[in-house]
């Protein structure tokens, strides 16, 4: 049973891997002095787990980064910023969507981490804007 669980693994794992490569075609970020994953998560707008898996040189604290390293980065096509926006206290996500004149939809795929009834915002969260443009 051992043997079974852990070639299941490993198939699992080496699916995964290979999932994982063919997402992250993202432009590269180079890393600067200070930064950590969840900073440089953030700041290109995916998770930490997303930004692990396509760089598997991470160690498992984030502790071996060094400046200058380019990382990289899963692919999403919604996340070209032109602005950020702090969540403040009472926001719903169609009101911030209407304000920056986006739709509800790019606004959910430009922050993918807010689930689709916008119901995790959390007040002081930094959200991604894309560019105003027509309603998709």
């Amino acid at each position: 049973m051992l043997s079974r669980l852990s070639l299941f693994t490993l198939v699992s794992t080496l699916g995964a891997i290979g999932a994982s490569a063919q997402l992250c075609t993202g432009s590269p970020y180079t890393v600067v002095s200070g930064d950590i994953c969840i900073n440089i998560a953030t700041k290109i707008n995916t998770t930490v787990v997303a930004l692990e898996l396509c760089n598997p040189q991470i160690d498992s604290f984030c502790s071996n980064l060094a400046p200058g390293e380019l990382l990289a980065t899963p692919a999403n096509s919604c996340s070209n910023c032109v602005t950020a926006y702090t969540v403040q206290p009472n926001d719903i996500c169609t009101v911030i969507a209407s304000r920056f004149d986006v739709s509800l939809a790019q606004l959910l795929c430009a922050n993918p981490k807010i689930n689709a009834e916008c119901t995790n915002l959390l007040i002081g969260e930094v959200l991604c804007i894309p560019p105003a443009s027509a309603t998709t």
